[in-house]
């Protein structure tokens, strides 16, 4: 294995974690109460480096593996678009989910979460879970691939 290819993986896994930690660490579950603020923004913050190599190592990856065949090439590009749709679905359905959890949105006086805004610290999960994750990747996957689909 070459060092890039083991970069990859290192970035990969830790943009993984960092996504973890602020999913299930540092997101407050809508029947607590918390008053501390959102502490995942320095999470964001810290792991924002390992995340952007994440994505751009990624990106580089598959822009120089993709193979030249271009019929292949679409292929796996569908295939990409398609999961995108799928995942987009399932993050509706979460943030629906999260959003009846918490007992409305931001602008409901019967919400945990009113006049905090949207992004908070019972919200860091709507846009830090394993869905967006994947959904990233994949973006940058088919970013990629079209850069590759330039070149063939």
């Amino acid at each position: 294995m070459s060092k890039k290819t083991i970069f990859w993986i290192l970035c990969f896994l830790f943009s993984f974690f960092g996504f973890y930690l602020i999913e299930h660490v540092f997101t407050v579950n809508p029947h607590v109460v918390s008053g501390n603020g959102n502490l995942g923004i320095l999470v964001i913050f810290l792991f924002t480096p390992v995340f952007i190599c994440s994505w751009v190592y990624t990106f580089k990856l598959v822009k120089g593996k993709m193979v030249k065949n271009r019929k292949t090439t679409i292929g796996i590009l569908l295939f990409a678009i398609a999961v995108c749709v799928l995942l987009v679905i399932g993050i509706n359905d979460y943030k629906s989910e999260l959003i009846m959890a918490l007992g409305g949105t931001p602008g409901n006086p019967e919400s945990r979460i009113y006049r905090f805004g949207w992004f908070n610290q019972y919200t860091n999960s709507l846009y830090f879970n394993v869905y967006t994750f994947i959904l990233s990747h994949l973006l940058i996957v088919i970013s990629g691939t079209i850069s590759a689909l330039r070149k063939i």
